[in-house]
């Protein structure tokens, strides 16, 4: 009887689920629509390319309505639970009303890793493939792929900072460089001046330089025809790419790379990691929704109507999303920690739910 109930409740779940994904996904692909309706006109895009513009940005948009979906879910799914006295039903069969929230938080942490999958596997390639068609079949823009860099400043993990006058990345050149080694007190201990480097051997050589070590007194100073410094980041890993980089498209190999590229230059990384730590975070976030929209459905124990519950529920999810956004911003103004800032909205609104529940009558 209970495999019988759990698949009867999973699947009115999972009807109210689909269709409320699905009807907010179309409804995100219209709104998009109109919005690049000016954008297709200017540049005579034919509606085949139209077509596959919009469909490629489904998979986003569908993890982006997945949380309101499920939400909405619930709400409709506990009405018609009551509406039809089944509630009253399975208590009165003996069934602890704790088995149907079960079944529920359990189905919310299979949405959840469902959504961390897809924007892991399938949204990167999507999104890639969404700008491709736009950049280089409507718009007709010709990508190139930048090789000339200048003014490059690279940070080493051993106290090491390089700078570069000009990098060609494609024939694995720098031209006028600078490397700087300081001990732990940040007092320059060595300097390297070279005209020149190229990529041999995996590693940088520096050409024709001098090499000046402020350990000895009076410091001393040395020529080279070639010097092996001994770093070995590619020609392509010199630079790094911050503008018009979507991180909320990246999987968590391309973050942890970014993060590290970030690091390597010596530029703030807060707010990569914050979105990091919100990807593993949302796969408990239909959880904490669920959590949220149960007691409200339920009426809390009959002391609220049905209207009321519902409004509640929603107000109460739209609290969370803008608790989100507000943990977000602190931890982008370096007042929460990126981890804190990612988890803080589960672990309170969780705490949230948890009380509603045990108000729950069994």
């Amino acid at each position: 009887m209970i495999k019988i109930l759990d698949k009867y409740i999973i699947r009115n779940f999972a009807k109210t689920f689909v269709f409320m994904a699905a009807a907010l996904s179309l409804v995100t692909v219209i709104s998009e629509s109109l919005q690049l309706i000016n954008l297709y006109m200017k540049y005579k895009a034919p509606f085949g390319l139209i077509f596959l513009h919009q469909i490629s940005n489904i998979p986003e948009n569908l993890m982006q309505a997945l949380p309101i979906a499920t939400l909405l879910a619930v709400l409709f799914s506990f009405s018609n639970l009551s509406q039809n006295n089944e509630i009253t039903v399975i208590k009165a069969a003996g069934i602890n009303i704790w088995r149907i929230i079960t079944i529920f938080l359990i189905t919310g942490f299979i949405i959840g890793t469902g959504d961390f999958t897809v924007r892991e596997t399938i949204v990167p390639k999507t999104s890639l493939y969404n700008e491709k068609i736009k950049k280089e079949k409507i718009e007709k823009e010709k990508i190139l792929i930048q090789m000339d860099y200048h003014n490059q400043i690279v940070t080493l993990p051993d106290n090491t900072r390089i700078t570069i006058g000009h990098l060609d990345t494609k024939a694995g050149i720098m031209e006028d460089v600078v490397m700087e080694k300081y001990n732990d007190a940040f007092v320059i201990e060595k300097l390297i001046l070279a005209k020149e480097a190229r990529w041999e051997n995996n590693s940088w050589v520096f050409k024709n330089g001098v090499i000046r070590n402020f350990n000895i007194k009076p410091w001393d100073e040395m020529y080279f025809k070639d010097y092996n410094a001994y770093v070995h980041i590619t020609p392509k890993n010199l630079t790094v790419k911050t503008k018009n980089v979507r991180l909320e498209a990246m999987s968590v190999c391309e973050f942890n790379k970014h993060i590290n590229q970030l690091k390597t230059f010596g530029q703030d990384v807060v707010k990569a990691k914050i979105i990091l730590n919100t990807r593993f975070a949302s796969m408990f976030s239909h959880i904490v929704i669920m959590m949220i929209a149960i007691p409200f459905a339920m009426g809390i124990g009959k002391r609220l109507n049905k209207m009321v519950s519902f409004i509640l529920a929603v107000c109460a999810a739209f609290a969370y999303w803008s608790v989100q956004a507000i943990a977000r911003s602190l931890g982008e103004n370096l007042i929460l920690s990126p981890p804190i800032a990612a988890w803080l909205p589960n672990i309170i609104f969780l705490a949230i739910g948890i009380y509603f529940l045990i108000k729950v009558k069994k």
